[in-house]
Formats: C-alpha cells, sequence, structure tokens
C-alpha cells in the first residue's frame, strides 16, 4: 500500500497553526469543516461583521458533551491572536445559540499563532458553527459534528485494534522504528502484546520526518517529555510511524487502523478499551493528564 493523502481540511489547519498562516476563504457558513465561516460576505450567521479568522485545528468533532475543541484566530489584518480572553459559543447555521458560553485556554506550541483549547457541547450530529469573539471582534468556523457510530476512526468505548507495532527486538521491516531525532523511547513493546497482558497505552500514530504538516514532530517531542518525566506504573507508550520507509510505503498497523489523518493519539484501558483520543496539536498538559486517567 503506497503513500495516501493522509491530511484532509482540518489536519492541513493544524499544520497552519503552528506555522502561523492563515487559511483562505470558504464561502458562507456552511462551508467545509475546519474552515473560516462566512467570510465571503463578511458577516458571521448572526449579521455581525467578521473580523477574526477562526482556524479548526480538529479533524473529527463527535456529539456529546464537554468535547475537546482546539483552534487558532487571526485578526482581520492576519495577525495571530494570542492569549486572548476569548467568548466561544457554538450556534447552528442561522445563528441562534445552542450553547456557550465556553472558556477558551491559549497554549504556545511554538509557532506565531499558537493554538486555544476548549471544551465544547454539541449533543446532536450535524453541521454547527463555532462563534468566537474577542470584545467586538468576532469570527466563527463550520465544525462537522458526528455521532460516534458514524465516525471514520475507532471512538472511546470501542476495543482497541490488536495489531502488531514494531520495537527495538522485532522492526518488522520499518526503515525506521521512530524518524524523531533523537528516537523516542517508545519502541519497547508491541501494541498486540501490551493488550494481551492487560497493560494501559498510550498509542501515538505520527511520522516527524515524514508529516503532511508540522504538528507530528511537536506530537511526538510533548508524549516523550511526558512519558520521561512521570512514574506511569504498568502504562505502555507506544510510538508508531506513519510510513514503513521513507515516507512512501504506509505502514501496516497505520492501515490496519485506517487513519485518516496524523498525528493521532489514543488512550487504552486495561481491559482494552479505548478510553480517549486526541488528535493534531498535543500540548504536554493535556497528555499528562490523558496518562494520569489510565493509572
Amino acid at each position: 500500500m503506497h503513500r495516501r493523502a493522509l491530511l484532509k481540511s482540518a489536519g492541513v489547519a493544524a499544520g497552519t497553526l503552528v506555522t502561523g498562516g492563515v487559511l483562505a476563504a470558504c464561502g458562507d457558513s456552511g462551508g467545509e469543516e475546519g474552515q473560516p465561516a462566512g467570510e465571503s460576505s463578511v458577516e458571521t450567521s448572526t449579521g455581525q461583521e467578521q473580523t477574526l479568522t477562526v482556524i479548526s485545528a480538529s479533524y473529527e468533532t463527535l456529539a456529546g458533551n464537554d468535547r475537546r475543541f482546539a483552534f487558532g484566530v487571526a485578526t482581520a489584518e492576519n495577525v495571530p491572536l494570542r492569549d486572548a480572553d476569548l467568548d466561544v459559543r457554538v450556534r447552528d447555521l442561522d445563528g441562534n445559540e445552542l450553547a456557550g458560553p465556553f472558556p477558551a485556554e491559549f497554549a504556545d506550541v511554538g509557532g506565531p499563532l499558537g493554538v486555544y483549547l476548549t471544551r465544547i457541547d454539541v449533543p446532536d450530529p450535524g453541521r454547527v458553527l463555532v462563534s468566537v469573539a474577542d470584545g467586538d471582534d468576532v469570527g466563527e468556523v463550520a465544525v462537522n459534528v458526528v455521532a460516534a457510530e458514524d465516525s471514520e476512526l475507532p471512538v472511546p468505548g470501542d476495543p482497541a485494534i490488536a495489531t502488531a507495532t514494531p520495537t527495538d527486538d522485532d522492526p518488522m521491516g520499518f526503515s525506521e522504528l521512530c524518524t524523531r531525532e533523537p528516537a523516542c523511547g517508545m519502541h519497547d513493546v508491541s501494541l498486540d502484546d501490551a493488550l494481551a497482558a492487560g497493560r494501559p497505552i498510550m498509542l501515538m500514530f505520527a511520522t516527524p520526518a515524514f508529516c503532511q504538516t508540522a504538528v507530528c514532530g511537536p506530537a511526538v517531542d510533548n508524549l516523550e517529555e511526558v512519558r520521561a518525566d512521570g512514574e506511569w506504573d504498568d502504562v505502555a507508550f507506544i510510538h508508531v510511524e506513519i510510513f514503513s520507509d521513507e515516507g512512501q510505503t504506509l505502514a501496516e498497523p497505520v492501515a490496519e487502523w485506517d487513519l485518516p489523518t496524523e498525528p493521532w493519539l489514543f488512550t487504552i484501558a486495561a481491559d482494552g478499551t479505548i478510553v480517549d483520543r486526541l488528535d493534531a496539536i498535543m500540548v504536554p498538559d493535556e497528555l499528562r493528564d490523558m496518562a494520569t486517567a489510565l493509572t
């Protein structure tokens, strides 16, 4: 199986957050997920002048309450808006408020734009708008909310897919176990063996060297930092490269998990059930909290 286009709009947006660019306008408020909404009319769904560009960094948002949502914001002059006290709300396509306001915390991830992290309530599947305000400045982004049973990926509550993954003792034909420099320390146990042993697992799919955005390397760096700095009992930290060679052949574990974007992190309980998942930009505090939940 050869290299495919892993990244769709939200994955590209995640890289954009790190590198500091802003996605082009996509048209009306019913545009593609992860794209700024309403810019062609320079009005939001509530009829206000849209003076902020909001960029989603989440590939897929599951229906439910307290769902993680990551995004970047830039002004009308294309200047990154950093560390602002934002008002975040969820609206329908007609501008009616569905939920909020929600607090958003800014995280400096090494690029000019940075990322805001929030938890939103989106109980029903369908297209919604995430509306962001900084005082009188406003913007919104269209988001597709999907039911768990319609997700393109494994979801919390699903059994983890017990595939073999390369290790120091059995590289399984991978040209490199880890394209991070230096290599991370997360290749001492295969996923299927860790599941069979009943170990909780932090499972990362990412390729620092061949990522199609700028976020895979920092994601692996941050997980490695968490692994090395903590006491995690029997938790297995496992990193899997996306390609088995130099960015050409999709690795078998990635094909078996059928991942549409990169990077992804899954936390897995001792009984083999997926507890949580995270994509794109990953900050150490979030990863630490997810590892702590497994212990």
